[in-house]
């Protein structure tokens, strides 16, 4: 879908440089212009578009990092937590890192290895088992394979911002796997009302201008449209209440 997206968005830039360049040129073969000129502009598309995606594809996860400052490892006891969570999820090459900063947020993402990053100021919010439900719900990104498509989308939109038919994907792709996340997290901890009130927490404490600012590096995002990246908050708390019933 990017790869069709980049090439549409390519044929249709370099179609409109060669229609001006060749006006004078073709202005009394008509016919012989537009095959020119469609030609070209899908021979250059398709040879710029590959590399491109390529790109995007190797360096999306390093433009997400560049957001986070000043990374650390965490305490050791913090450490062990993770990486138990890792191992019941399945996922037990991720590793936990750090963050200073005053803004609660979390992400997964992929590089050379599997990568959950916290802030401290997160850590200092939660009580231990809303934080190994959060750690849960980042992992569970991992295990069901979100983080790549999440961070090329991410930097394809940094690269090409104005994409609509882009925005309006990846935002449905966002909230369906933020809900598969949640789902994910609570089969792991079996503590469904521990995420709920994280993510209560987490809503309460975010300075409500940043939330859309952060909303690629945060658990929840602002807003209920269809360019929304998260679902609705009252919407995940409601059905993690009626996960709750099955673990009694």
């Amino acid at each position: 879908m990017l790869l069709s997206s980049i090439f549409l968005w390519l044929f249709i830039a370099v179609s409109l440089v060669l229609c001006y360049a060749l006006t004078e040129t073709y202005e009394y073969q008509l016919e012989l212009g537009i095959r020119a000129v469609f030609g070209r502009a899908i021979l250059v598309s398709m040879v710029g578009g590959i590399p491109f995606a390529v790109l995007l594809r190797q360096f999306s996860p390093k433009i997400i990092l560049t957001k986070v400052r000043r990374r650390h490892r965490p305490s050791k006891e913090v450490a062990a937590k993770f990486k138990s969570i890792a191992q019941r999820i399945g996922v037990p090459s991720a590793e936990l890192w750090l963050s200073e900063g005053a803004i609660p947020i979390s992400f997964a993402l992929h590089t050379d290895k599997p990568i959950v990053v916290m802030s401290e100021k997160l850590l200092s919010l939660l009580e231990k088992d809303e934080l190994e439900a959060v750690m849960a719900h980042e992992l569970a990104h991992i295990r069901n394979s979100d983080t790549t498509l999440k961070a090329l989308i991410t930097a394809y939109k940094i690269a090409l911002p104005i994409d609509p038919i882009v925005r309006l994907v990846e935002a449905a792709f966002h909230r369906e796997r933020e809900m598969a996340a949640d789902e994910t997290a609570v089969k792991t901890t079996e503590k469904p009302l521990s995420l709920a009130s994280a993510l209560l927490k987490i809503y309460e404490a975010f300075p409500k201008g940043n939330l859309t600012e952060y909303g690629t590096l945060s658990i929840l995002g602002a807003g209920s449209t269809l360019l929304s990246r998260h679902p609705p908050i009252r919407q995940r708390v409601n059905r993690l209440i009626l996960l709750a019933d099955n673990y009694h």
